[in-house]
């Protein structure tokens, strides 16, 4: 008798396999119906464990989500997840970074505060999607002083931060800006204000905010 064949092969089973007796046909195959879903590798893998990774930060949490959590919601084994990512924090990290929106330098107007709203309101679009909720919610569960924390500053915050340093940079050389303002509490400052609002009253901010924060806060602060 031949061995039976294992479940766990990389091979998609089917029902074809079997036979049936039909009157007057013979023997003759089964309808071929899938015994096993078909995994998903590369760019749709990645994208069901970053979304499986939301869905955890969302509903359990930083300190109660587990590899083993992520791979179950995404419908994929531990290893697939280890392959690429060999910590719970690397994979964390490695989500927000690539599904919060890129903030890109925004053309120059030649306005600063044009400048400003433009970025301010990419901003707040980031801040109010899912994957900017999972990382409010893990800098409040974990707290600012944990050095998982650290590391995002560092690896998604920074980064995104960086371009309102580049445009007051660019406003400086247009005379539009005082040099001394280039600092980080006065980069700080609008955005600040801008999450202060989020946390506080929720998505979306008003966009009357937006402005009186860049007229009555930012601006004066960088205004020559």
């Amino acid at each position: 008798m031949p061995a039976p064949r294992s479940r766990s092969s990389a091979t998609l089973a089917t029902t074809a396999d079997k036979t049936s007796a039909v009157p007057g046909k013979g023997v003759v195959p089964n309808k071929a119906v899938p015994l096993f879903r078909c995994r998903r590798r590369g760019a749709a893998l990645e994208t069901a464990i970053y979304e499986a990774v939301l869905q955890q930060l969302s509903t359990v949490g930083f300190g109660a989500m587990t590899i083993e959590g992520v791979a179950a919601a995404a419908h994929t084994g531990k290893a697939a997840i280890y392959r690429r990512w060999p910590s719970k924090e690397e994979l964390v990290a490695d989500t927000l970074d690539n599904v919060l929106p890129t903030l890109d330098l925004p053309l120059d107007t030649g306005n600063v505060r044009s400048d400003l709203a433009e970025i301010f309101t990419v901003m707040l679009d980031m801040m109010a999607s899912p994957a900017g909720g999972a990382m409010q919610a893990l800098m409040g569960e974990l707290g600012h002083d944990h050095d998982f924390i650290t590391t995002l500053h560092e690896r998604v915050l920074a980064p995104r931060k960086a371009f309102m340093m580049e445009i007051l940079v660019r406003g400086v050389a247009r005379g539009d800006v005082r040099a001394d303002a280039i600092k980080p509490v006065v980069v700080e400052a609008g955005p600040a204000l801008l999450v202060h609002r989020l946390l506080t009253f929720g998505p979306p901010v008003d966009p009357a905010y937006m402005e009186a924060v860049l007229d009555d806060v930012v601006m004066p602060l960088i205004r020559p």
